[in-house]
């Protein structure tokens, strides 16, 4: 009677288990909720899950989901997800991107991207070139002459890191098929935008469920 009472358990368990995953795909609908790409683009690392989240520092809606939703959601990521920032290169967008790769590249990133969004977002129409840039820099312990070291064209080829950065960011938006921000890109196949998901908090719900997709598909895979 005790094992019956056990196995009933496990049974039920399981059921509740298998009716949740069920829910949760037949809630989010592929073409609908998110879309699949017709040709997955290469990850940086092909043992984790990868999330991209493609930005630019002046779009409010991007902000909003920086600010308000975001840092909770990163903050639960496990360890087999990881997590990047892609900002987008659209016509008129470049000089933005330029700046978050600059920051990138000196190692100030992490510190920065905040400040960068706050700055841009209170005065949008202040920060429209690299020079615009140079006293947020200096107030994170970058000098002038650091700041525009970066941009200076170098190599074989002629062209600064940070125009190689561009070029990368530029093909990668392409390869996602984007039209817009903020989006979220899940292991190199999946796109999220605000509008299929039905708002922010739901582009992190699709996320979330497609994340434990691909989790699941590794783990069969090993």
């Amino acid at each position: 009677m005790f094992q019956f009472r056990i196995l009933s358990a496990l049974m039920l368990a399981a059921t509740m288990l298998f009716s949740v995953a069920t829910s949760a795909a037949s809630l989010w609908e592929k073409g609908t909720h998110y879309k699949e790409l017709p040709f997955p683009v290469k990850t940086g690392d092909a043992s984790k899950i990868e999330v991209v989240e493609v930005f630019w520092y002046g779009c409010p809606h991007c902000y909003e989901f920086n600010n308000d939703h975001l840092p909770q959601w990163e903050e639960s990521f496990p360890d087999d997800v990881d997590f990047r920032l892609l900002p987008a290169t659209f016509p008129g967008w470049v000089t933005h991107a330029e700046v978050f790769f600059a920051a990138e590249e000196l190692g100030k990133i992490e510190e920065m991207h905040q400040a960068l969004f706050d700055a841009i977002q209170g005065a949008p129409k202040k920060y429209q070139d690299r020079d615009d840039f140079v006293e947020i820099f200096e107030k994170h312990g970058v000098s002038e002459e650091q700041y525009m070291a970066v941009f200076e064209a170098s190599g074989f080829r002629k062209i600064s890191k940070i125009d190689e950065q561009v070029k990368k960011a530029g093909d990668r938006i392409k390869a996602y098929r984007l039209t817009g921000v903020p989006a979220l890109i899940v292991n190199g196949k999946y796109k999220i935008g605000v509008r299929d998901a039905g708002g922010f908090a739901n582009m992190i719900k699709v996320a979330n469920f497609l994340i434990a997709q691909e989790r699941a598909a590794l783990t069969a895979a090993k």
